[in-house]
């Protein structure tokens, strides 16, 4: 297990301030602890190393808030603070923000008040990438057409689009192809990346607290994000050997 300053290392912070999942690993809220010292100026590497929780394949957590009610902890400006610290730490931050998108327009007056999805802006504006995911049913491409005109006013990014959990089932024969088709009518995304869905891969790794590197290595929709992984790092993806039968 590797610890946060080792080169291969990457930090997960969850921002995501709607919706509550820091249960997931049995863990005190990090991200919370992490912003409140970088509140404090007392956030440095040691510190953050020692409330980031450390899973398996190299990877470490801040995990979100256990209650929605506790979102005006995260503030803005600390959490920029984290965000650059965890640059300092890891080679790869990924930060999981909610879709929501709109300014507290009443609130706008007052500078100092805190609003909600202040959090969700201020990471898009320290992103070096912005990853746009939205879920393969109709009411989910709805959303994730609507969320990619909203996004054009908060970055200057073209984010990369991705497709989660591809099926038939809910979008008929050639998912694929119609999901395409649909966003570049009506959204003129000329590139989308397809996550297929794999209900056994994901209930296990939810399960067992694990990544599917670790518990479902040759799961389809794990080599679909490893993909997406090399695209977004700008890796080339492995080269496949063909094999000749022996007769």
């Amino acid at each position: 297990m590797r610890s946060m300053g080792e080169p291969c290392s990457s930090t997960l912070i969850h921002t995501v301030l709607r919706w509550p999942r820091c249960s997931a690993f049995g863990r005190s809220p990090g991200l919370a602890a992490a912003v409140r010292a970088a509140d404090q100026g007392v956030l440095d590497r040691d510190s953050l190393a020692r409330i980031a929780a450390p899973i398996e394949s190299g990877l470490v957590v801040l995990t979100g808030l256990p209650r929605a009610d506790r979102w005006p902890e995260i503030r803005p400006h600390a959490l920029l603070d984290v965000i650059q610290k965890s640059r300092d730490c890891v080679s790869w931050v990924v930060i999981d923000v909610a879709p929501y998108l709109e300014e507290d327009e009443e609130l706008s007056f007052d500078t100092a008040a805190p609003r909600r999805n202040q959090a969700t802006l201020a990471a898009l504006e320290a992103a070096d990438e912005v990853v746009v995911v939205g879920a393969a049913d109709p009411v989910g491409l709805q959303r994730l057409v609507r969320g990619l005109d909203g996004i054009k006013e908060h970055t200057h990014k073209s984010p990369l689009v991705v497709v989660n959990r591809v099926r038939a089932s809910a979008v008929g024969r050639d998912p694929e192809r119609k999901i395409r088709e649909i966003l570049q009518r009506f959204a003129g995304v000329e590139t989308v990346s397809f996550i297929p869905d794999d209900p056994r891969a994901y209930d296990g790794a939810l399960l067992n607290g694990e990544v599917l590197l670790d518990s479902a290595p040759k799961s389809q929709a794990r080599e679909a994000l490893s993909l997406l992984a090399n695209d977004v790092a700008g890796v080339p993806p492995p080269q496949v050997r063909n094999r000749r039968a022996k007769g």
